[in-house]
């Protein structure tokens, strides 16, 4: 479990988080503004200390969600992502901050034992959406992030020989 996880894990436990509109919980406690902006480009949310701007053309609320997850993520983690502004979209280290914040949304929105839970059950890729109330495209990125995660390390000594 990395970093951006285990704060995912402490927000989850202090705000007593269920589902994704706790999350409107978790911003007021935590004293963030969101408003929605015409933001243009590949920006679809930004964060700049305690403001939150998601794209106004967003109208799903689950994908609004999802954004204020990885927004989280950015202010938890790095005082928010102001770096995309500053820096171009494909250096090392906003590449990393960007991973940070989804696996931080990906914990706070799917944690990794709940979707252990799911899958042993046998739930269907729809009855798993549901119960977490999240998007298709956010649901196939966790579990992508969750088979990295839980994929069997390959040491030479378990090759067979050929």
């Amino acid at each position: 479990m990395n970093t951006a996880q285990e704060r995912a894990q402490e927000i989850r436990r202090r705000y007593r988080f269920k589902r994704p509109s706790d999350i409107e919980r978790v911003l007021c406690s935590e004293n963030v503004q969101v408003t929605r902006f015409p933001l243009a480009g590949r920006l679809e949310e930004i964060v700049v200390l305690n403001q939150v701007a998601i794209r106004d053309s967003i109208e799903d609320a689950r994908h609004v969600f999802e954004l204020l997850a990885h927004a989280l993520g950015h202010y938890f983690l790095h005082a928010g992502n102001q770096m995309d502004l500053l820096t171009p979209p494909n250096t090392l280290l906003a590449e990393k901050w960007e991973h940070q914040a989804w696996d931080f949304a990906f914990e706070l929105l799917m944690p990794a034992r709940k979707v252990k839970a799911f899958l042993r059950s046998g739930c269907s890729e729809d009855d798993v959406r549901e119960a977490f109330e999240v998007s298709a495209e956010f649901y196939q990125r966790r579990m992508q992030a969750f088979q990295r995660e839980h994929a069997q390390p390959f040491f030479v000594q378990d090759a067979v020989d050929f």
